[in-house]
């Protein structure tokens, strides 16, 4: 039986590794094009919380759970990547 996109939606939407390796990688980039980069790498923050959440029990154990979360926390950490790199203060490069 497929996962329910609730679940997947629940389980990327609360997640705190998304949000925090998102944010403070696009607080740290220095090109807009570095958000991309940020998003993966807070898909796979993410992803990783969710695999260690689920070995501990606070979740269902489901395999197929982890690709559509590793989606979802990609397009919420481009979000999350956008808002650090657009609310931090740009240095003048002279």
């Amino acid at each position: 039986m497929p996962p329910e996109l609730k679940t997947i939606f629940v389980l990327a939407f609360m997640n705190p590794a998304t949000l925090l390796a998102g944010y403070w990688l696009g607080r740290h980039s220095d090109q807009p094009q570095k958000i991309a980069i940020a998003a993966f790498m807070a898909a796979i923050a993410g992803t990783a919380f969710v695999v260690v959440t689920m070995y501990f029990g606070f979740a269902a154990w489901q395999p197929r759970l982890i690709a559509g979360v590793f989606i979802a926390s990609m397009l919420l950490g481009a979000l999350y990547a956008s808002l650090g790199y657009w609310t931090r203060q740009h240095r003048d490069p002279s």
